[in-house]
């Protein structure tokens, strides 16, 4: 049965991840009738749009598959990624040589084969199955992330309620859901109206709260959500969700300006926050990525909007 917490870590991982690099959700392996939750190539030349994302920033510097779980993988669950991780690799380093061989043909330099990654983002992980895995930690990676069969394999494992309770942690905390989510609802609420956290996040959990809200009988838990997104994102709520949207991707929008030192004056300001078309907003999250200015992102005559 489809449950309305397996959607909640594709919308927001595919919408934090937009302005960082090329993302697919439910990405289809080549070949293959396997498909990943999230894939991630990111644009080198974006470093700043992912600094904006704490932990999840960190995991997806390098081509990367995400599986993301809301309760504890068994030994099936995290064969079935090896499986899904090996089958990307090898269509990928395809996809290079091919590639390389049109490069070589025009007297052009080879790219080099990135190696991908394969990130498991599980609520929890079973000290057994670690054990018999022998996964590592490394040093500046916080507690709660740990590595598997070095450059052979290429896995990461994020069990996140060991992770810090901290702001860098909690767009992956809200991803894998699962009994995190009080925790991280309570976190968001403690942020300020224009964090990019709450941009990223805040309707999708009113998408959620109306879900659950709908269904004739609840859980403890789901009952529990529903009442602390009603009493902490009231304002949202009110808003609807096509203009909470546009102003999630509106502050969303300031942050990448602001992590890529681009000023705004007052004027655009104003003119960003009172845009209500959420499609026109992301199409300006994803020229901030690449703009000299922001004259270069809202411009409307010189580019289509």
């Amino acid at each position: 049965m489809h449950h309305p917490y397996d959607d909640l870590a594709k919308k927001i991982g595919s919408r934090a991840l937009a302005a960082s690099g090329a993302t697919t959700v439910e990405h289809t392996i080549p070949r293959s009738t396997q498909r990943a939750d999230i894939r991630h190539d990111p644009d080198p030349a974006r470093r700043a749009e992912r600094a904006l994302l704490g932990l999840l920033g960190r995991i997806v510097r390098s081509l990367c598959l995400l599986e993301i779980y809301g309760h504890m993988p068994h030994g099936a669950e995290w064969r079935a990624c090896l499986g899904k991780h090996f089958a990307h690799w090898e269509a990928w380093a395809r996809r290079v040589r091919a590639e390389n061989r049109k490069q070589k043909a025009k007297g052009l330099e080879p790219e080099p084969l990135i190696k991908p990654m394969l990130w498991i983002l599980a609520v929890a992980f079973s000290k057994p199955m670690r054990r018999k895995l022998d996964v590592k930690t490394r040093p500046g990676w916080p507690k709660g992330v740990y590595f598997h069969g070095r450059d052979v394999y290429r896995v990461g494992i994020v069990v996140a309620n060991e992770l810090p309770r901290d702001r860098s942690t909690l767009l992956v905390r809200f991803m894998v859901a699962g009994p995190l989510l009080k925790d991280a609802i309570e976190d968001l609420a403690e942020l300020p109206a224009n964090a990019i956290e709450r941009g990223l996040v805040e309707g999708d959990l009113v998408d959620l709260e109306r879900t659950l809200g709908a269904k004739p009988s609840r859980t403890p838990q789901e009952e529990e959500i529903v009442a602390m997104v009603q009493g902490t994102f009231t304002e949202a709520r009110k808003m609807g969700r096509a203009e909470g949207e546009a102003a999630g991707e509106a502050r969303a929008l300031l942050a990448v300006l602001r992590a890529r030192g681009i000023s705004v004056p007052d004027a655009a300001r104003e003119r960003i926050l009172a845009q209500k078309d959420p499609e026109r907003l992301e199409r300006w999250v994803e020229r901030a990525a690449v703009a000299a200015s922001v004259a270069d992102v809202i411009d409307e005559t010189s580019q289509a909007a």
